[in-house]
């Protein structure tokens, strides 16, 4: 029996066993519009976040630090304007002033939440792209690897079957 292929599941492998080719077309990649897989993902996303305990400790541990920044951003607005310039920044919260320029996006020299929890949210998927980079680099590096086991093998066993010159 050949083996399923990846994307068809459970329906291409009752297809390959019933020999039916137009069973590959009922799995729900076919019969579903993609605005109904959009609707699906995201009801199943709706239910991981009300079911999941890891979620809902992500979710709390998200609300308790943007309180933190909204309350230390507080702590150093002494003017109390609703915004940080670059001496009340340096005072109280020195790595944000030390990247005051990245901050300041609308470039009016204060820093507003707004600004503040845009760049802490930059940031947060600049380190998710390099991990995620990381992360392809070795699953490359895996497949070389097993690519080139498998070439040694497939070279040995040449050299292995071939007969001596007579």
């Amino acid at each position: 029996m050949a083996l399923p292929a990846f994307s068809g599941g459970k329906n291409a492998m009752i297809a390959e066993e019933e020999n039916d080719p137009g069973a590959l077309e009922q799995t729900l990649e076919y019969n579903f519009s993609p605005e109904d897989r959009a609707r699906l993902r995201k009801a199943l996303t709706d239910y991981a976040r009300y079911s999941d305990p890891e979620h809902n400790q992500i979710e709390q541990k998200r609300k308790a630090m943007k309180e933190s920044v909204q309350a230390r951003f507080n702590y150093c607005n002494k003017d109390n304007d609703d915004s940080l310039d670059r001496e009340e920044a340096t005072q109280c919260l020195p790595q944000v002033a030390r990247h005051f320029s990245y901050v300041d996006v609308d470039e009016n020299e204060v820093i507003t939440l707004d600004e503040l929890e845009l760049a802490q949210a930059k940031q947060i998927e600049r380190q998710k792209a390099a991990e995620a980079k990381i992360e392809a680099q070795k699953i490359q590096e895996a497949e070389t690897a097993i690519k080139n086991k498998s070439n040694a093998k497939v070279n040995k066993q040449a050299v292995g079957g071939r007969k001596p010159p007579s």
